[in-house]
Parts: structure tokens; sequence; C-alpha cells
């Protein structure tokens, strides 16, 4: 069978599901099977794809973003699959054809966020996702979700049958490991200016991560019990990031706290690598990367008690009531008090991690495919 594989949401993006996406086609179009792949996406993404069992498409690269790259894929890309006579087709965001399907499709859901948190998204971005994941639930002819928190949302918020979803965990790239160079790690804290010990946060300035929480919890540490630690938070502003700043500023804490804004892999993994304790308080997430990124780095977390985060970080991470700033100050103190939990924790996380492959996570999907063929 020829089945198409959107790729285009890779371009210019490093979020959560232009990773998942990367990683997934990358490793289907290398595995044994009887299918064929038609792979959609950026010169600059399938310029570094190659396999005797896949047909690249190049797409314009007007079309690589927001709002251009959706109206792509509901009006140019089912023309462009009919044209290379696509047999099925994969979506792995969210959102198959809206207005009429041409063959059988599978799509991938990550998460529900604007609909089990709807008061962190804006109200243009939450109706559409609302109607678009609702009508693709409807009519795709799979789902693959990346947790079994997301199947219940699913189940939950979705006019679905259970028989239409399927679990596949995400992977976590190779590229996240313990680094053993001292020199490099010596070199991006001098680059970072970073504190000699400090508590990590990475991710999205935005409600739903809760950062505003992790300050109040530092704060609390830092009058109470006398915290040597800085807290160093790694991420691009999303929206509704204000608060955060003002929660700063509210306890006097700007000398205490580094911003470092959006940071390239190479010094994220160094960043976790120097943490000692990275505290991921998000109160959704559909998988939720960094926290098995950190743990891959050896670095102990601290995570939230909330949707798919116990499911993926299971006994390796200290979980916690993420809403509660004097709970999660008590964990945090806990990590960073205690030497011996410290270890504990970063040994379960090395082995947890392992069950985490995007190999693994691709066979998995191109079972689905073979579901639906």
């Amino acid at each position: 069978m020829r089945i198409g594989l959107n790729a285009q949401i890779v371009s210019r993006s490093n979020a959560g599901v232009a990773t998942y996406t990367k990683n997934v086609i990358r490793n289907l179009v290398h595995l044994e099977s009887h299918h064929e792949f038609c792979v959609f996406g950026s010169d600059e993404f399938l310029s570094r794809l190659e396999s005797p069992r896949a047909r690249l498409l190049p797409t314009s690269a007007i079309v690589n973003g927001g709002w251009k790259r959706i109206l792509w894929e509901q009006t140019a890309l089912p023309i462009k699959a009919r044209s290379h006579y696509v047999e099925m087709m994969y979506y792995p965001d969210h959102t198959g054809p809206l207005i009429k399907k041409t063959c059988p499709v599978v799509i991938t859901i990550h998460d529900l966020a604007f609909l089990a948190e709807p008061q962190t998204f804006d109200m243009k971005t939450r109706m559409y996702k609302s109607f678009a994941v609702r009508r693709s639930a409807r009519s795709a002819d799979k789902i693959i979700v990346v947790s079994e928190a997301t199947k219940q949302e699913c189940l939950r918020w979705l006019d679905v049958p259970e028989s239409k979803l399927r679990v596949v965990y995400n992977g976590i790239d190779a590229f996240f490991r313990r680094i053993e160079d001292h020199a490099a790690l010596e070199a991006a804290s001098k680059k970072f200016a970073l504190p000699k010990r400090f508590i990590l946060f990475v991710g999205t300035l935005e409600p739903r991560k809760n950062v505003a929480r992790l300050i109040q919890a530092y704060a609390a540490l830092r009058k109470n019990r006398r915290l040597e630690h800085g807290l160093v938070i790694a991420g691009g502003k999303g929206w509704l990031y204000s608060e955060i700043f003002a929660t700063v500023n509210k306890l006097s804490l700007a000398d205490e706290i580094k911003f470092l804004g959006y940071v390239a892999q190479d010094d994220l993994v160094a960043l976790y690598n120097l943490a000692e304790v990275f505290v991921y308080p998000s109160l959704y997430e559909g998988f939720g990367f960094p926290p098995l990124e950190a743990m891959a780095c050896g670095c102990p977390v601290v995570t939230s008690n909330r949707s798919s985060l116990p499911e993926v970080g299971g006994d390796a991470a200290l979980v916690v009531d993420c809403r509660d700033p004097d709970a999660l100050a008590e964990a945090i103190s806990r990590v960073v008090s205690d030497e011996n939990f410290r270890s504990h924790l970063k040994e379960k996380g090395l082995e947890r991690v392992k069950l985490f492959n995007w190999q693994k996570a691709a066979r998995q999907i191109l079972r689905v495919f073979d579901e639906v063929a």
C-alpha cells in the first residue's frame, strides 16, 4: 500500500508535535515493510531523509507555519496525495481532512488541553481546535494517542469508540544523555552564568506550565529553609506569561531567578546535566517530553500528579500536587537535601527512559497502518 505521511509541521518548529513527527517519520521510512511511503514536507527536512521505500515530495516554503500550513493541508495536500495515488494518509498533528476524505486516514492526537484546560488557550485557537479535532476524530479510521491519559481524554471529550484508539508511547532522542566531559559542562555553565547549584525548569512560558506556582514554591524555600540554589527557567514566551514576571517582582526574586529564553538542544542537554533537580509542574500534558529528557541526562525529576505525567514518569519521578506551592516546595526540598534520594531518582530515571524508543514507536504505528490496510 502507498501511504502518505504529512511532515509539513516539521518546518521551522521545535515544538513537541514537530519533534514527534520528525522522529516517527525518520523511523517509519527505514522499517522493513511491504508499504511504500510518500513524504510531503519541506526541502530542509526531506534533504536529511533517505530511504528506498520513501518517495520524497517537497512542498513550498511559504506554507511552513501557522494558518498557511493549515490551509495548505486542507486544500493542496489532498490533491497532491491523489495525484501520487496515495491509498492511505497519516496526519501526525491532531487534524485530518475536514472537508472530504478521499482515502483511509490515521491521525495522532497528542492531547486535548484545549478542552480539558480551555482557560489556557485564546478563544480563536480553542474554537478552531475544538471543531477540527472533533471532526477529524470522527472521520479517522484509527487514532493513535501518545498515552493512556490521552486515550481517556478522547473517550471523555470526543464522540469516538474505544476500538478506534491505539496507545503508542513517544520515544526519547538518544541525543539526551549523560555528559562526562567536564570541560564542556563548565563551558555551558560560564556561557549562561549559571549558579553553582540550581533547580531547572524547561518549557514554554504559558499558564498551562504552572511556572508562577513554581516561583512561589521557590520563594518559600528561600525564605524558610535558606535554600542556596538558584532557579533557572529555560523556554520561550508563549501567551499570558506576564503573571510569571509579575510573581518574580512581587516576591523580589529577580536576582535569584535566571530566564534563559529559548535554548538550543546542545545547551539544553548541558543544562539537564548540570541541574541538581528538574521540576516540571505542568497542569496538563498529553505526554510531556522534558521529564524524560532530564532523566536521560541523569537529573532527578519532580513533576505533577496530573494528566499523563505520573504515567510517563512512573516510579522514577517524585510526583506531587503542583497546584499546591507548599507541597511543591516540600518535594523540591526533599530532593536537594537528600543525596541518597537524589541518587535513587537518577538511577530509576536512567532505567525508565529505556522504555521509550522512537523505533519501537514507529513499529507500533506501522502495525496500526496494517490494521487499516
